[in-house]
């Protein structure tokens, strides 16, 4: 009998033990960045009133890139504390999900809504101090619709999530929650959501929400995990630079010609493939979209005919139409951004124009991609 138990013993400990050394994975420290400092003789603050929602559910304490997604998000909101200045915004901290040594319930306003301070939104961000619980993004959003009732004027919602509420996607409980709080709150409003790690439903979710908006982006925290990263997010979505002061102009002063950016015969959009049979952009393809959008803006004569491609697995009717799928992702993402639909057209090449051999896996992710031709008017 002794010698039964022993053996099923054994093996039940080994797993344990393999458990419990894959379980506790290493932990990399966070690296310390220089904050962007704006000064209030500079800049105006371009919102009235914003408010953060953090997402504290259990699935936040899964790891992603050597630290857990909740305490990549507390980060994100620490950083986003040393870049904003003190411009007379109000302010609110509201979260989701909890660890019952931190609340017992769903959805809780730490902070405010009141006159913002860097030194008021970082101790109440302390006492949200660990994850746990189930996601509740619905009923925050909807909490946010009490917080910001007797307020008026450009609001910012800010949503730092891994988007993993788990809604049956034929009743999307949080997107229908995300458009009461627009309709609440009219044009004023917009969206800012925050992807910590990449859970493809997730990115679906939290695009939605940015679109519902209608005035704001969504965006990875991988990008702002930088001091030049969070000060551009900072100014783009809660500054406006000052009107400089001319100086009266000197007496026959030539004019400087300046020459027009570089635009070349196409862009590709070589750092973000699609993943096979996918139309979703990967976060690593937004600062080269990004970069386009501000040429774009920049050459109000420019227009682009963007044109989808796959690789060669599948049907020519199927692969025909998820090419036309990608470049209409690409074209979405850039009127989001206030590009004029008008602008630009699409085309879907499937895979009749391929970029690379579709005889490896190589070739065949280099042929899964977006191109985009700028034509001058």
């Amino acid at each position: 009998m002794k010698f039964f138990s022993t053996m099923f013993a054994l093996p039940l400990i080994a797993a344990l033990f393999l458990f419990g050394c894959v379980a506790q994975q290493p932990v990399q420290p966070i690296p310390e960045v220089t904050p962007t400092m704006f000064s209030s003789t500079d800049y105006v603050s371009s919102v009235d009133n914003f408010l953060i929602i953090l997402d504290a559910s259990s699935s936040m304490d899964d790891m992603y890139n050597g630290n857990k997604k909740f305490t990549i998000a507390r980060e994100i909101i620490k950083r986003m504390g040393q870049t904003l200045p003190e411009l007379g915004q109000n302010a609110g901290l509201r979260s989701f999900g909890h660890n019952p040594k931190v609340s017992s319930k769903p959805t809780v306003l730490f902070y405010g809504m009141e006159k913002y301070t860097q030194k008021g939104l970082d101790e109440k961000l302390g006492l949200i101090s660990s994850a746990g619980g189930t996601s509740a993004m619905h009923m925050a959003l909807t909490g946010a619709g009490q917080d910001l009732k007797n307020f008026s004027g450009k609001t910012a919602v800010i949503i730092i999530s891994d988007g993993q509420e788990k809604v049956d996607l034929e009743s999307p409980i949080t997107l229908k929650a995300a458009q009461a709080l627009k309709d609440q709150m009219g044009a004023d409003l917009c969206f800012y959501p925050i992807l910590v790690g990449y859970d493809e439903k997730g990115v679906i979710v939290m695009d939605e929400i940015a679109r519902i908006g209608k005035c704001g982006f969504f965006t990875n925290a991988d990008k702002l995990f930088t001091g030049s990263g969070m000060g551009q997010f900072v100014q783009d979505v809660f500054l406006t630079k000052k009107p400089m002061v001319k100086a009266p102009a000197p007496v026959a002063v030539t004019p400087k010609v300046v020459a027009p950016p570089v635009i070349e015969k196409v862009w590709v959009v070589d750092e973000a493939y699609f993943d096979f049979d996918k139309i979703i952009i990967k976060p690593a393809g937004f600062d080269f979209l990004d970069r386009i959008v501000n040429v774009l803006k920049s050459r109000p004569d420019l227009s682009v005919k963007i044109q989808g491609h796959t690789d060669s697995i599948g049907s020519k009717a199927y692969n025909d139409v998820l090419s036309l799928e990608r470049a209409n992702a690409v074209k979405s993402y850039l009127t989001d951004r206030g590009i004029d639909k008008n602008r630009l057209s699409c085309e879907g090449f499937g895979f009749s124009k391929p970029a690379a051999s579709n005889k490896t896996d190589k070739g065949r992710a280099l042929n899964r991609r977006v191109e985009l031709y700028p034509i001058t008017k």
